[in-house]
């Protein structure tokens, strides 16, 4: 499979998605080229429901999707 190393990453800083396994929103903190994987990584925060706490996560851009309007 043929990697594109210049192509742009899909999300920016401040960004919104979501994770695909749970569907839970996340705001984008970091974006950074994976090291040993062909593809961004992404510093997110999880905007967690009440009672849970959001927290911080790296997660690959291949977990993410854009956010259901």
């Amino acid at each position: 499979m043929m990697v594109d190393r210049d192509r742009p990453a899909r999300y920016e800083v401040g960004d919104r998605a979501a994770l695909k396994a749970t569907r839970q929103p996340v705001e984008i903190l970091e974006v950074r080229r994976a090291e040993f994987i062909p593809d961004f990584v992404y510093k997110v925060r999880v905007l967690a429901q009440r009672p849970a706490r959001p927290y911080n996560l790296s997660v690959p851009e291949h977990d993410l999707s854009d956010l259901p309007e």
